[in-house]
């Protein structure tokens, strides 16, 4: 068994509306397990600034600080104008230190409220506890920051789940060689969906088209830099997402075709199986979130042995397994026209799926192939 200074290393990924928000709040119940929500979403801003996160080279302590302290453009303008997702746990209010107008640091949005009632008590201590390390990498900044929370709650295993955290599937193979993967699988056309009604992602995704419109990310400059480009060839609806004229009215109304999503979950899960399949077999767990809701327990105590025989909890399984619900909609509920075309850009994610093996139990409604 690992020990509190040397802990086992999860990472629960997938393509984001997936399910694994549920998986990380059940496992925050987990007696041994660190749950750690949110923190390379927030970092990277919505994977906007992923170098920034994993950069070359060493990193002192002060470096590795300015990362987790960071309060990025995309966030914070979300956050002052009432968008910020439910995900996002810190609500700013008078009664605490940071506030909405002027950002919440990234690892105080959801990570640390995640683990404490007083986060901003636990962002103080963990300041003081960065503050010591000694200058290294990336990877091991965060797996020394991980470690240090599992003796501060006393776990043996830290368990890191942030939305959509597939993508970043190479850079924690290189930053953390000896960790391990939970796989959470959604039948992509109700994940396309829910994508659709999700303000991260439809923000993620203007912005995407903002900067291939503009040649460059406009959430980079100043809104007086960006003020001065020719924005006569941005199109009309996209002009509210632009930093220095956003519009928190436009962007709660605008709406993108599911089938969009749809595509992008395909990319996603090809590039994805891609970088895992490289990966020992015993190292990745595939697990779909259809089995987790017809098959709560059953499907939690694969989790548990996965963990690790130690992990394996039956009371903890009964417990989580109750707090397993129903999802809200569904993708067979849309007009015949956007479910064929929803149906067909997802083919190519099915197919991907199913030629890795990666299959539904028998008796879910999740379609393992095109």
């Amino acid at each position: 068994m690992p020990t509190p200074t040397s802990p086992g290393q999860v990472f629960v990924t997938g393509t984001g509306r997936c399910g694994s928000t549920l998986v990380s709040e059940l496992l925050r119940e987990h007696p041994q397990a660190l749950s750690l929500s949110e923190l390379f979403n927030h970092l990277t801003d919505m994977y906007r600034i992923t170098a920034r996160v994993f950069p070359e080279g060493p990193l002192t302590a002060a470096e590795f600080w300015s990362v987790l302290s960071s309060r990025n453009a995309v966030n914070r303008l979300l956050g002052a104008n009432g968008l910020a997702p439910r995900e996002v746990l810190y609500r700013p209010s008078a009664t605490t230190r940071f506030q909405a107008d002027t950002g919440v640091p990234a690892v105080l949005m959801t990570t640390l409220p995640h683990l404490s009632d007083t986060p901003d008590e636990l962002y103080d201590e963990l300041r003081a506890a960065v503050a010591e390390f000694p200058d290294a990498r990336a990877g091991e900044h965060y797996r020394r920051m991980f470690a240090w929370l599992c003796t501060r709650f006393g776990k043996t295993l830290w368990a890191e789940r942030s939305g959509g955290s597939l993508i970043l599937a190479g850079q924690f193979r290189e930053h953390f060689p000896d960790a391990r993967y939970l796989h959470i699988v959604r039948d992509g056309r109700d994940t396309a969906l829910s994508m659709s009604r999700h303000t991260g992602f439809r923000m993620a995704a203007v912005v995407m088209a903002l900067h291939l419109t503009l040649g460059h990310d406009p959430y980079a400059d100043t809104p007086a830099q960006d003020a001065e480009r020719d924005l006569g060839f941005v199109p009309d609806e996209l002009l509210p997402f632009l930093p220095d004229r956003f519009d928190a009215d436009a962007v709660r109304d605008y709406r993108l075709p599911v089938s969009l999503f749809g595509t992008y979950w395909a990319d996603e899960m090809q590039r994805g199986m891609e970088a895992m399949s490289v990966l020992p077999q015993e190292n990745v767990l595939h697990v779909w979130y259809e089995d987790l809701l017809t098959a709560p327990e059953e499907s939690l105590h694969r989790i548990g042995e996965f963990l690790g025989p130690d992990f394996v909890d039956t009371d903890w399984e009964r417990r989580s397994a109750a707090k397993v619900g129903a999802p809200s909609s569904s993708w067979r509920d849309l007009p015949d026209a956007e479910r064929e075309e929803l149906d067909q850009a997802c083919a190519a994610g099915f197919s991907v799926l199913a030629a890795h093996g990666v299959v539904p139990m028998a008796g879910t409604t999740a379609r393992s192939s095109a």
